[in-house]
C-alpha cells in the first residue's frame, strides 16, 4: 500500500536539504504507544507556536518498508524529537529513524531533543531488558551488523539531556518542550551575512560585558553612528549566546516599527517571542508593560532591541530590572547614547560599548568580498581599492555599498570616476542611513553639525564654542547631543573630530541648498569662494573659506563691494588676501575671522567687527604698528587672539581693548622679547602661549591672572618662573620643555593646588622643590637623580600617574632595583614611569617596588637589567642597547611586554609570565632563542618583527587564547607548529 507523508503545513521537501530545512521539527514515535495521547498533545502545542512539524500520521503497516521520504523529512528538519516508549525498540522503523538522526547529528546539521515517555535512560542505554529483548529478536530477523548500528544510536542518544515524562501532565510537558523548541529555532531567525569581516574582537568584548554566567540583571548598549555595524554585532552576539537562556527575542528596527501605534505591536512581538503565545492581545502600552513585568519576572531571558532611538521605547519594553528573572540580559543598539542614561539607576549594570570603524586590513577584506567576491583584491586593483577604503573611513555601510557598486566593473576609468565622485557626493544609500541622525537635530544643533562638517573638524572646540554661544546656538547642549548621537567626537587637545562620511553628509546637505538656489548656499568651503562673492551669489552665505585660485595669493584683493552681498557672514577664512575699501557695517555679524598671511599694510577702512569673538592672524607679516589694531579695538567681545608665527612682532599690541580675552597665542613670534605689564589686566585669560619666543622672563603682573589655567613656554629663552607663581591659584598645566636657560623653580609652586601637569624636560633645573600633591603628570630633567627620586616619591605625590625622567650622560650603567621594606600602596600601581635618554639609572629603590608601568627609552648606555619590580603590569624597553640575557622571572603580574631595538640574545623567565596578554618583539636582531611559550595561557597578541636570527618558536600551538600572531622579517624562522586548533587566531606571516 502506498503511503503518503502528512505534515503541517502541507509543504514539499527536498531530497538533500540543499534548499534549507522545510520542517522545524520531526517527531519520531511508535504509534500504538503514544500517537493518540502525548504525541498528539505535543504536536498541537508545537503548531500553536507556529512551528512546522513533520508527523507520520498514518504509520507503517506490518510488512511495509520505510520509504525514503521519511529520511528526507529528517534531513529537511532542524530538530528531531524521538519519544521513547516501552515499545519504541520493537519497531525497526523507529530504530532506523533514530540511527539516521544520530548520523546527521554528527555533522552538526541536526539537533536532537529526546523525551523519555515511560522508560528510563538506563532502559534506552540497554542496561535493562526493556529494549534488550527487542534487539535480540531483531538480530535474528535483520542480522547482527544492522542491529549494532541501532544499539550504538540508542546508547549515544542517552548522552543528550532530555525530558522525563513521569510525574508531569501531558499538557505541561508539551508546553515546556514547545517553548524550548521555540527558543532554539529563534536563534536562526536573524540573518548574518557570509561577508562578515572584522567583528571578532568587538563580539568578544561585548560577550565579556554580558558575562552570561553572572546572575545579576544587565542592560548593555551597543552605540555608534549609522552604518557602523551595530546591528551586525548584535546579531552575531545573539546567535552566539541565545542557547544560554530560557527564552530570547531579537526585535529589529524598533525606530521604524514604533512609528504611530507601532510600539504596541513591538510589545506583542516581544511577548509572543518570549512566552510563545502567538495570539497576544494588548489594549494599551501600559497593558503591555504590565504583561512583560508579570510574565518575564521568573524567566532568564535574552532580549535584543535593535535601533532604539528614544527612551520611551525602552521604557515600554524594559523599564526596570524587576521585570526580568535573575541572569537576564537586555541588549540595545542605538545611535543616541542618551537613550540609556535614564536606565543606569534601574539596572545593576548599565554598560555601553562603542562600535568602532574597521581597521584598514579588515576594511580592505570587506570591500574585496563585495567588489571581487574574494578576500583580497587583484593586484591590478589593489591601489584603487586602498583609495576607496581610505575615503570610506572604515565605515562598513559605505564599504559594502561602494564595493557592491564596483562589483564587475573592470574599467579603470569607472573606478577613477567613482573616487572623484566620492570627494564631492555621498552615495544615496549611505546618505539615507546617516540622514536619520541629522533629522533628529533641532535647528541650532544642525547649524553646529554643518559648521563642523564643512569647516571645523580638527579645530579647537573652545574656539567654536565661543562663536556658537555668541550666535545663540546653545553650544554646550548642542555638542553634548552630537556626542551622544555619535555624530562628533572630542579628540586630543580638545579638538573637534567628525567621521569623513559624516563630513560628506554635511557637505551634501549644503550642496543641495546651493543647487536649489545658488544665492542661498549657506556655506562655501572650496577654492571658488571669491567667485561666489564676486558674482553676487552669496546672499544667504553665513560661513566661507575664501582662498583665491585664479591669481597668486599675494595679488588677491577683496573689496567692500565684493562682500556687499554676504551681510550675514559669521565665519570667514582668507589667506594672503588684502581687504580694500570702506567696509562700513559689512561685518556686524562676523564672529570668527581667520586672516592668515595678513599683509603689513592695512588698506581697509571702517573695518567694524564689534561682534568678533575669534581673531586668527597667524603667520602674518604684521607688527605692533599695524594699522588694523586701531580699527579692531571695537572688538571688545574678543575671546581668542591668535598671533602664532607673526615673526615681525616685537611687542604685543595694546591689550586694553581686549579685556574679555580668554586665549592669547604668541607662539613662534621669535622677535618677541617681553610681555607688557598690562598683561595683568586680562582677568579673564585662561590660556597663554609664549612658546618659541625670545622672552626671558614673565612680568611680575602675570601673577594677577587669577583665571589662568594653561601656561605654555616651550623652547623659549625663559630663565625663571615668577617668584609668586603660587598666586595664580587656578593654574592646572605648565609646559616648559627645552627651555635650556631655565634653572630654578620657585618654591611657591607648591601652592598651586590645582596643578595637574608639569612638563620641564630638556631644562637645566638645579633645584628640586616640593611640588603640589595634585600633580597627575610630571615630566622632568635633572642630573640630581637621587634627589629627584626622593622628592618625586608617590608618597609625596599621591595622585601621580605619569612620571617621565630624563637624566644626564655618564658611563655604562646597570638598572638595579633594591626592594624596599616599605608597605605598598594600592594606588601606586597605576603610575607610569618613563626614563628617557637616561644612563644614571642605578640604585632605584624605595617606592619603585610598586609602580605599575615602566618605560626605558633611548637609554643608550644601559647594558644590563639585573632585576625589575614585581609590581609591573606594563614594561617597554626601546632603543637602549640592552645586551646579553634579560631576566624577567619575577614579573608574574606583567600584562604587556614590549622589547624594541635592543641587542639582547636571550630572555629568561618568560615561561613564568602566566598573566601576559601582549608580547611584542621588534628589531631584536641578536635574539637567537625563546623559551617554550606553552605556559603563556592568557597571551592574546604576539608580534615578532625583524628578529632575523630567531630559529624556532615552541609552544604556540598550546596558546588557546591567542587571537593575533604577526611575524615579519624573521628569515631564519622556517616553520611553525600546527596552529589549526587555535580557533580564535588570525595570523600574518611575511
Amino acid at each position: 500500500m502506498k503511503r503518503k507523508r502528512s505534515s503541517s503545513p502541507e509543504i514539499g521537501s527536498t531530497s538533500d536539504g540543499t534548499l534549507g530545512a522545510l520542517f522545524d521539527v520531526f517527531l519520531s514515535f511508535r504509534g500504538p504507544d503514544t500517537r493518540t495521547n502525548f504525541t498528539d498533545t505535543l504536536y498541537y502545542a508545537l503548531l500553536d507556536k507556529g512551528i512546522r512539524v513533520f508527523i507520520d500520521k498514518k504509520g507503517i503497516g506490518v510488512g511495509e518498508e520505510i520509504e525514503p521520504e521519511i529520511f528526507h523529512a529528517i534531513d529537511d528538519s532542524k530538530i528531531c524529537i524521538p519519544i521513547f516508549s516501552k515499545g519504541y525498540a520493537s519497531s525497526r522503523w523507529c530504530l532506523r529513524e533514530l540511527e539516521h538522526m544520530m548520523q546527521r547529528r554528527k555533522t552538526n546539521e541536526l539537533e536532537i531533543l529526546p523525551v523519555f515517555y515511560d522508560v528510563e535512560p538506563s532502559d534506552v542505554k540497554l542496561e535493562t531488558r526493556v529494549y534488550r529483548d527487542a534487539l535480540t529478536q531483531h538480530k535474528k530477523e535483520c542480522g547482527v551488523e544492522t542491529v549494532q548500528g541501532w544499539e550504538d544510536a540508542l546508547k549515544e542518544v542517552t548522552k543528550i539531556k532530555g525530558w522525563d515524562a513521569k510525574n508531569k501532565g501531558y499538557g505541561e510537558l508539551a508546553h515546556l518542550i514547545a517553548r524550548k523548541v521555540s527558543v532554539k529555532l529563534k536563534v536562526s531567525s536573524v540573518y548574518i551575512s557570509d561577508e562578515l569581516v572584522g567583528t571578532d574582537e568587538s563580539v568578544n568584548e561585548i560577550v565579556d560585558m554580558l558575562n552570561v554566567e553572572s546572575k545579576d540583571i544587565r542592560i548593555i548598549g551597543i552605540w555608534g553612528m549609522g552604518g557602523i555595524g551595530k546591528t551586525t554585532l548584535a546579531k552575531v552576539v545573539y546567535s552566539k549566546l541565545s542557547t544560554n537562556f530560557e527564552s530570547h527575542s531579537f526585535i529589529s528596527d524598533i525606530r521604524e516599527a514604533s512609528k504611530g501605534f507601532g510600539l504596541l505591536n513591538v510589545q506583542r512581538q516581544l511577548i509572543s517571542n518570549i512566552i510563545g503565545d502567538v495570539g497576544v492581545e494588548l489594549s494599551s502600552i501600559d497593558h503591555g508593560m504590565n504583561m512583560i513585568k508579570d510574565q518575564f519576572c521568573r524567566m532568564k531571558v535574552l532580549i535584543f532591541l535593535d535601533d532604539v532611538d528614544h527612551a520611551s521605547q525602552l521604557m515600554a519594553l524594559a523599564a526596570k530590572k524587576e521585570w526580568f528573572g535573575m541572569g537576564s540580559r537586555i541588549v540595545v543598539t542605538t545611535r543616541n547614547k542618551s537613550v540609556l542614561c535614564k536606565f543606569q539607576s534601574q539596572f545593576e549594570h548599565c554598560l555601553i560599548y562603542e562600535a568602532k570603524e574597521l581597521n584598514n586590513l579588515a576594511a580592505l577584506r570587506l570591500f574585496s568580498k563585495h567588489a571581487f567576491r574574494s578576500d583580497y583584491p587583484p593586484n591590478a586593483f589593489l591601489s584603487l581599492s586602498t583609495e576607496v577604503i581610505t575615503k570610506t573611513g572604515g565605515l562598513p555601510l559605505a564599504i559594502e555599498v561602494i564595493g557592491s557598486f564596483l562589483c564587475g566593473k573592470t574599467k579603470e576609468v569607472v573606478w577613477q570616476d567613482t573616487l572623484e565622485k566620492m570627494d564631492h557626493l555621498l552615495h544615496e544609500d549611505v546618505k539615507e542611513k546617516l540622514m536619520l541622525s541629522y533629522e533628529k537635530l533641532d535647528h541650532p544643533q544642525k547649524q553646529i553639525f554643518l559648521d563642523i562638517a564643512c569647516f571645523l573638524s580638527g579645530k579647537n572646540k573652545s574656539y567654536a564654542t565661543y562663536m556658537w554661544d555668541d550666535c545663540g546656538f546653545f553650544p554646550e547642549e548642542g555638542i553634548d547631543v552630537l556626542l551622544l548621537m555619535s555624530l562628533v567626537k572630542i579628540g586630543e587637545e580638545n579638538t573637534l573630530w567628525m567621521h569623513d562620511q559624516l563630513k560628506d553628509l554635511g557637505k551634501s546637505i549644503v550642496h543641495q541648498e546651493y543647487y536649489k538656489d545658488p544665492r542661498k548656499g549657506s556655506r562655501v568651503w572650496e577654492l571658488g569662494g571669491p567667485d561666489i562673492v564676486q558674482n553676487r551669489k552669496g546672499i544667504k552665505t553665513i560661513a566661507m573659506y575664501c582662498i583665491p585660485y585664479k591669481v597668486p595669493i599675494q595679488d588677491s584683493i577683496l573689496t567692500s563691494e565684493d562682500l556687499n552681498e554676504v551681510p550675514n557672514i559669521r565665519f570667514l577664512t582668507v589667506s594672503g588676501s588684502t581687504f580694500s575699501g570702506d567696509f562700513g557695517n559689512l561685518f556686524l555679524e562676523l564672529r570668527w575671522l581667520t586672516w592668515n598671511g595678513c599683509p603689513k599694510e592695512m588698506q581697509a577702512t571702517n573695518f567694524s567687527t564689534k561682534n568678533l569673538v575669534i581673531l586668527d592672524l597667524s603667520w602674518s607679516f604684521i607688527d605692533e604698528h599695524w594699522g588694523g589694531w586701531t580699527q579692531l579695538k571695537v572688538a571688545t567681545k574678543l575671546k581668542v587672539l591668535n598671533l602664532l608665527g607673526c615673526d615681525m612682532l616685537k611687542e604685543t599690541p595694546d591689550l586694553f581693548a581686549f579685556l574679555s580675552l580668554e586665549i592669547l597665542i604668541l607662539g613662534w613670534c621669535r622677535a618677541l622679547t617681553k610681555l607688557p605689564n598690562s598683561i595683568g589686566m586680562l582677568k579673564c585669560l585662561i590660556e597663554l602661549d609664549v612658546s618659541y619666543t625670545s622672552i626671558i622672563e614673565l612680568p611680575n603682573t602675570i601673577v594677577n591672572l587669577k583665571s589662568l589655567k594653561v601656561l605654555k613656554m616651550n623652547q623659549s629663552y625663559m630663565q625663571k618662573l615668577p617668584e609668586a607663581i603660587g598666586m595664580m591659584e587656578k593654574l592646572e598645566e605648565i609646559y616648559g620643555e627645552h627651555c635650556g636657560q631655565l634653572k630654578m623653580i620657585p618654591s611657591d609652586i607648591v601652592r598651586l593646588s590645582f596643578l595637574k601637569t608639569l612638563k620641564l624636560t630638556g631644562t637645566h633645573v638645579e633645584n628640586v622643590p616640593k611640588l603640589p600633591e595634585s600633580l597627575v603628570s610630571l615630566y622632568f630633567s635633572s642630573s640630581a637623580v637621587e634627589k629627584v627620586l626622593e622628592i618625586f616619591n608617590p608618597v609625596n605625590l599621591p595622585t601621580l600617574r605619569n612620571l617621565e625622567l630624563c637624566f644626564g650622560e655618564d658611563d655604562d650603567e646597570t638598572f638595579v632595583y633594591h626592594k624596599s621594606e616599605q608597605q605598598p600602596h594600592a594606588f601606586y600601581s597605576s603610575v607610569h614611569m618613563k626614563l628617557l635618554s637616561s644612563t644614571i639609572v642605578s640604585s632605584f629603590g624605595g617606592w619603585l617596588h610598586c609602580i605599575g608601568e615602566l618605560e626605558l627609552n633611548q637609554c643608550k648606555n644601559l647594558r644590563q637589567i639585573q632585576q625589575l619590580p614585581s609590581s609591573l603590569r606594563k614594561l617597554k624597553i626601546s632603543d637602549c642597547n640592552l645586551s646579553g640575557v634579560v631576566d624577567l622571572s619575577n614579573l608574574e603580574n606583567l600584562l604587556e611586554l614590549r622589547l624594541t631595538d635592543n641587542r639582547i640574545c636571550a630572555i629568561q623567565g618568560l615561561e613564568r609570565l602566566k598573566n601576559l596578554q601582549l608580547f611584542k618583539l621588534w628589531m631584536c636582531r641578536f635574539l637567537q632563542t625563546l623559551p617554550n611559550l606553552c605556559n603563556l595561557k592568557n597571551l592574546k597578541d604576539f608580534e615578532l618583527v625583524d628578529c632575523p636570527r630567531l630559529v624556532e618558536i615552541e609552544g604556540l600551538d598550546r596558546l588557546e587564547s591567542l587571537e593575533r600572531l604577526d611575524i615579519l622579517l624573521c628569515g631564519s624562522l622556517q616553520s611553525l607548529p600546527n596552529l589549526s586548533r587555535l580557533k580564535k587566531l588570525k595570523m600574518s606571516w611575511w
